[in-house]
């Protein structure tokens, strides 16, 4: 199938799966989604035969349409320039990864997430599509076949020993419970040999969460060991920044503390001081600086 027909398919997908609860999304490298951006981009109307049934069978329609036609371009950066609507696509500080990424609204406030990295690896291209399993910790592993599910908004490389060492920003929003936005480890194995003939593209096999922090305490949970990921949790009616700096080599996040009337470790009560943290990368570990007013 050529290529122009292919996406032609999947931005036609996208049209019913707007309306089934999908939202449009108009996110650029200079910003990040919060939970005003993420009310802005839910204003569409469901449906009235729209359940969350519906709207899983239209996401699982369109990861594979979009997958499908991912395979149609050799040169990741050049595929798919302007993601359909409901899709995030991020590209790696060093160019060499594509990540996208989209919702599923479900009941109770929760969401089903999406996500495949189309990746050059040498003169590899590869395609790599991420399960979702729902569960998110600081301290478990996890790989493209047991993805720790979320919204990626941002991905950064940083050298190490003439390794590339990479972080995603993530995002999950909730309408309900604590909203979370936390820092992903990626580390990249080798690509899968695929069958002679085969039209399908090697798979780059991810693996998630790495114990590269240096930290013994973030927004108001405390280590025991060093942690395989940096969890962000604040209130759903509030907004809280996680973000790279000018520098790519620093993280800036929100200081957060418990609201009026909340305890601590209760971050369905938890919102932005006018603190902010600095994580900066040195000798392969992200290390927490003091406090910084904003």
């Amino acid at each position: 199938m050529p290529k122009a027909l292919a996406v032609a398919l999947l931005l036609s997908a996208c049209l019913p799966a707007t309306a089934r609860g999908f939202f449009f999304t108009s996110l650029d490298a200079s910003s990040e989604p919060d939970s005003t951006w993420w009310a802005a981009a839910h204003a569409c109307t469901f449906r009235e035969d729209s359940s969350a049934e519906l709207r899983l069978a239209a996401g699982l329609r369109m990861d594979s349409l979009l997958a499908f036609a991912l395979t149609q371009e050799g040169d990741p950066v050049k595929a798919l320039p302007t993601p359909p609507p409901g899709v995030l696509r991020v590209v790696s500080t060093d160019q060499k990864l594509v990540a996208y990424s989209f919702a599923v609204p479900q009941s109770g406030g929760s969401y089903r997430y999406f996500g495949m990295v189309h990746a050059q690896v040498g003169k590899a291209t590869t395609l790599t599509r991420l399960t979702d399993t729902g569960s998110l910790d600081a301290q478990v592993s996890g790989d493209d076949g047991a993805w720790p599910g979320g919204l990626i908004y941002a991905l950064g490389e940083s050298t190490y020993r003439r390794t590339s060492r990479y972080v995603a920003l993530m995002f999950r929003p909730h309408a309900r419970e604590a909203q979370q936005k936390w820092i992903e480890p990626w580390v990249l194995g080798r690509p899968s040999a695929v069958a002679a003939g085969s039209t399908d593209l090697p798979r780059l096999p991810l693996y998630f969460g790495a114990r590269i922090f240096s930290v013994k305490d973030f927004a108001g949970e405390h280590f025991t060991s060093p942690p395989k990921r940096l969890i962000l949790r604040y209130a759903p009616e509030v907004s809280a920044s996680l973000r790279f700096g000018k520098n790519g080599g620093e993280i800036l996040v929100d200081e957060v503390a418990p609201m009026r009337h909340g305890r601590p470790g209760d971050f369905r009560t938890y919102g932005p001081t006018l603190a902010v943290d600095r994580l900066y990368f040195e000798r392969g570990k992200w290390v927490l600086a003091p406090v910084e007013n904003p």
